[in-house]
């Protein structure tokens, strides 16, 4: 182990690390180790202060030597954690030690690894090389490139990798009774090696309950969520009752992450809102952001005046040939120019100033403050088209569509909707606050969920692996306005049986054919109301009593959208544009505050309980982008 336990702990948590890895990787759970729950790496022989004993190569002769050191240290309350090769020795512990000492885990956590009856053992004649070994770091990821290619480093690691993986590749399950053990089964969207529905059969393996967690990211993910992890971990055992009978008879909830207000739901859909977001500045996005704005200021400015030393704003749009369905956005430009300066008014001519002009913005520095915020290329590339085609976009010479699915593809809106640090922090947080309303209503079977304008999945692709790996019988309705988005998701989204596929307006006052779902979801698409009021009244007859409403929404329309998004929002074929119906319309504008919001969904008969990012806690805030959640007042008319 890496140190002596405390003796004083109320909970032990032994820690095992993945295959070539040693007991540092738990280093930092092991010094903030408190009073609630204390953290033990366990180092494995032959690594870091081992590393003169010789390798172990067989998993049960590992367990064995493990659990002789373990069990004098099993008399007080203890846990066993094991991550990816780690899993299965605390499988094969959780077993041994209960045998040997009469004293079950209290809880069992496998991160990263596969059920034990899943696992195929591979013959010991086949031996896996170097290169193959490389290969294989190089799959799961997590690995830096320049590890890889430091050769001493890799003289003290191969072997030891061989080793493990050597153990892992012989194991052979072996059925056992069930454990009357809880099990805590974490897994992450994109593990290249357990798919996420390789999580709940863990269930199998236990009596007592099973509890099924979704982080982001690849293999590697407990690296990258350390604290997180351990928050969790934390939540998960202190909030075990002492009797075992009222363990095994416990519903599956969702702990609460963070002590705080309420019940503690802000801070767990804040939780994982920041897991997702990662290593990231957001101290840095103010100054992107202003960076990006003050781009999108002098293409609207070179846009309106042109070369001419002036013009008169009455004959603006006629000079410009500003198609008629955009006259209302070149009047926001006026109104936004005008009011940072960058143009005035001269003998009753519109002129560009000196004065408070936005600073010059090449494209290194747009593609440097798209770098800072996490933007893809795919999306700094259409800020980029937007800003150098202003003339044609106000004329419709040239569509935003055309920008914005370029070639047929929908790499932008992924990039704007998904691949992005804030995008990840939004859908993260909003799928935290489905999934925890799914499995306070299991029981209730199906669980009914209606995604409104769910465009090209971007918030699905997250959110069903995760519903999924609940094991709640569910209904979930994809819905868009568009039957193209429609055909794409039912490829897409084909391996998951409960996902049921409609066309919905939420300007269309017929609704949904669905009875009223317990949970009605959305993301960028609440906006588009003509009258947000009317819209919010539909979608409370929409969500069930006890139902939940959960949406993403900017909250303030920053000037490089006003240069690129909202152009699509100017209504087509005579159609009225967002907002055009309620009180947004004497403004041209369509996001709308929080407060608006706030006001909004009371007058529709729902109750705001959170909405995150937390402004004075979460720079990220400076982007103005969050997720509300509200559930129903009262009954539906």
């Amino acid at each position: 182990m890496y140190g002596p336990p405390s003796p004083t702990a109320a909970v032990r948590m032994f820690c095992l690390p993945y295959a070539g890895k040693g007991a540092s990787l738990y280093r930092q759970w092991w010094e903030g180790s408190d009073r609630r729950v204390e953290f033990v790496p366990v180092q494995l022989p032959g690594r870091e202060n081992r590393f003169r004993e010789s390798l172990v190569h067989d998993l049960r002769e590992l367990v064995e030597s493990l659990a002789a050191d373990i069990a004098p240290h099993t008399e007080r309350p203890y846990a066993l954690f094991g991550y990816s090769m780690g899993a299965s020795v605390a499988f094969e512990l959780a077993h041994r030690l209960s045998d040997l000492t009469g004293h079950r885990p209290r809880r069992l956590v496998v991160a990263g690894g596969t059920p034990p009856h899943l696992q195929q053992p591979v013959s010991s004649e086949r031996r896996r090389t170097d290169e193959e070994l490389m290969t294989e770091l190089r799959r799961l990821g997590g690995t830096p490139q320049a590890a890889l290619a430091d050769e001493r480093l890799l003289a003290f690691a191969l072997p030891v990798l061989r080793a493990d993986w050597r153990a892992i590749d012989e194991y052979g399950y072996r059925p056992t009774p069930a454990l009357d053990v809880p099990i805590t089964v974490l897994g992450s969207t994109d593990d290249p090696d357990v798919a996420t529905e390789e999580l709940r059969p863990w269930q199998r393996h236990t009596n007592a309950e099973t509890r099924v967690y979704v982080f982001p990211g690849d293999h590697f993910f407990v690296d990258r969520f350390p604290e997180e992890v351990r928050e969790l971990l934390v939540s998960e055992l202190t909030a075990e009752p002492d009797d075992a009978a009222d363990r095994l008879s416990k519903p599956e909830t969702v702990p609460d992450r963070a002590a705080g207000h309420g019940d503690g739901i802000a801070e767990a859909l804040e939780a994982s809102g920041r897991r997702a977001l990662g290593d990231v500045d957001t101290n840095a996005w103010g100054a992107a952001l202003h960076d990006l704005d003050a781009a999108a200021l002098m293409a609207m400015t070179l846009a309106v005046t042109g070369d001419e030393d002036g013009t008169s704003v009455d004959g603006l749009a006629e000079r410009l040939q500003v198609a008629p369905r955009h006259r209302w956005l070149l009047d926001r430009w006026i109104a936004s120019l005008l009011a940072e300066g960058c143009v005035g008014r001269r003998d009753g001519a519109l002129v560009a100033t000196n004065e408070a002009a936005p600073e010059p913005a090449d494209d290194d520095r747009v593609s440097s403050a798209c770098a800072t915020l996490g933007y893809g290329d795919e999306l700094r590339d259409f800020f980029l088209r937007c800003n150098g085609n202003l003339s044609l976009l106000l004329r419709d010479k040239l569509t935003v569509q055309e920008l914005w699915f370029k070639g047929g593809g929908f790499a932008v809106a992924e990039s704007t909707y998904r691949d992005n640090p804030m995008a990840r922090y939004l859908n993260a947080a909003l799928a935290e606050a489905v999934v925890r309303h799914v499995r306070n209503r299991a029981g209730a079977a199906p669980v009914r969920v209606l995604e409104l304008g769910a465009g090209v999945g971007a918030t699905t692709s997250d959110l069903l692996p995760m519903l999924a790996a609940t094991g709640v019988e569910l209904r979930y309705v994809f819905s868009d306005i568009s039957p193209v988005f429609l055909k794409a998701a039912r490829e897409r989204f084909a391996d998951f049986p409960f996902v049921e596929f409609e066309l919905i307006d939420i300007n269309d006052g017929s609704g949904p054919s669905t009875p009223p779902a317990d949970v009605v979801l959305s993301a960028n698409v609440l906006h588009n109301a003509l009258d947000v009021g009317a819209t919010l009244a539909r979608l409370r007859r929409m969500t069930a009593d006890d139902g939940t409403l959960a949406f993403v929404e900017s909250s303030r329309e920053h000037y490089q959208l006003m240069a690129s998004m909202l152009f699509m929002l100017s209504g087509v074929d005579g159609r009225s544009r967002p907002g055009s119906a309620d009180f947004r319309a004497t403004e041209n504008r369509v996001c709308l505050t929080r407060p608006e919001w706030h006001e909004q969904l009371r007058r529709a008969g729902f109750t705001p309980t959170v909405t995150v990012p937390d402004g004075e806690r979460n720079p990220a805030a400076v982007l103005e982008q969050y997720l509300y959640v509200a559930t129903p007042t009262g009954t539906r008319k």
